[in-house]
């Protein structure tokens, strides 16, 4: 179908729909930037305003506070982080989980940010939605497809819960206190985890 073929009432909502997009990745942008120069705890609506050229009003259209924007770019990191696990060629599941570690790391702040207002319901099924195909993603070359489901998932969230306990630790200068790395724990994780045997249905859920 031609442009000229596409009713006038879709092309003008098709161009709300692109500018409003457009606009709250803008602003998102901004909350970035902020964060970048000015550290975390001064991220606040009227900073955001500011640095995207905005008056704070604007900003509330689209995003209804600052936990909102918060989960926004947790969105976007998990998301970035997902793709590219997936994309890596390791099928190595300490080294799947060991990236992991060190992209929480790097953008911590996001995910430890406290924000006095809450976030919508869509934005908390997004995040959970990124989260669980992370894990999922960072569990995958522990080849668990032989489990049972709850199971599976809880081993995969296991070595990702490890994953973010080490990023925790070596931000604080903990780790190479206790003698250990990173990736050798996260070997030893994932060893552990693949080489369980599976246990019986009822022993699982009694645990």
């Amino acid at each position: 179908m031609s442009q000229a073929e596409i009713p006038s009432d879709k092309r003008r909502e098709d161009r709300r729909e692109s500018a409003h997009a457009f606009k709250r990745t803008e602003i998102l942008a901004a909350a970035r930037r902020v964060m970048g120069r000015d550290g975390a705890k001064n991220l606040t609506i009227r900073a955001v305003a500011a640095e995207a050229g905005y008056v704070p009003g604007a900003v509330y259209f689209y995003f209804h506070s600052k936990a909102a924007i918060i989960s926004e770019l947790a969105i976007f990191e998990l998301s970035g982080l997902t793709k590219q696990l997936r994309n890596t060629s390791s099928r190595d599941a300490a080294e799947r989980a060991s990236a992991a570690s060190e992209a929480f790391a790097a953008a911590h702040t996001i995910f430890t940010l406290d924000s006095d207002g809450r976030t919508n319901p869509g934005s908390e099924r997004a995040l959970t939605g990124r989260l669980i195909s992370l894990f999922q993603t960072v569990g995958e070359p522990l080849n668990l497809e032989h489990l049972p489901p709850e199971q599976a998932q809880a081993r995969a969230l296991g070595l990702s819960a490890a994953a973010l306990g080490l990023a925790t630790l070596a931000r604080m200068g903990r780790l190479d206190k206790l003698g250990v790395t990173a990736a050798a724990t996260l070997r030893e994780v994932a060893h552990c985890l693949k080489a369980t045997p599976v246990r019986a249905e009822k022993d699982a859920k009694e645990a």
